[in-house]
Parts: structure tokens; sequence; C-alpha cells
């Protein structure tokens, strides 16, 4: 990454209306439409999490529509809209924006990341 690209990754970060925390082994089921619109599911490693959104990797790219996404573990599930999808080496990275009301909560306090996604059920 060269400097200009850091700077404006961190203009972009300064413009969005919730920060992104880095989620360490936070794991999810995904289910998408792939380019050729047939339908695929995978579990898959979440990349970071905000109050309004969600990012993660998938094996190959997603169309421009609503992925569903869900964890047993975590006892969360869910829809969000595509609002990125870009090849970062042999994976693609997909940003989601929560969709039908769901929203996560970040923690209140100073919290050193990476954080959990969420405390595991019981």
């Amino acid at each position: 990454m060269n400097a200009f690209q850091g700077k404006k990754q961190r203009l972009w970060d300064l413009r969005r209306r919730h920060h992104r925390y880095i989620v360490d082994a936070g794991a999810l089921e995904v289910s998408w439409l792939d380019v050729n619109g047939k339908m695929k599911v995978t579990r898959t490693r979440v990349l970071n999490i905000s109050e309004d959104g969600i990012a993660f990797q998938l094996p190959e790219a997603t169309m421009p529509l609503l992925v569903r996404f869900r964890s047993e573990r975590y006892n969360v599930q869910g829809v969000g809209a595509v609002r990125q999808c870009h090849r970062t080496g042999n994976k693609y990275v997909v940003g989601l924006e929560f969709m039908d009301g769901l929203r996560w909560r970040a923690p209140e306090e100073d919290v050193s990341e990476p954080i959990q996604l969420c405390e595991p059920s019981a």
C-alpha cells in the first residue's frame, strides 16, 4: 500500500458513521448467490463489524444483492445488503449493511482489538 492509498483509507474511515472493530476468530455460515446466480453456502471468517454492518471473506464473488448469515455458536442470524465485494489475494472481501432492523452493539468501554464477535450462547 502506498502512502496515498493509506491516506485515502484513513479519510474513508473518518466518513463512516460507526467505528469498525476487527474481529478475532469470528466465524459465520454464509449463503449467497454467485455471479452466475447459483446459491452457495460456506463457513467463513469475519473480518470486522460495526453497529450497522459486517465484513467477511468469501471464496468467490457475490452478486450485489442480499446475503444471509448465521452462527449457532453466537446465536446470531440475519440478512445484509452487499455494499462492497472486492478481490484480495485468492479471496473476496464482502461488506454488508445490516437489514431488517438488525444492529450490533459496540462496546461502551475502550477495548483493545481484535474483539470477540459476541459472547457464545450458553
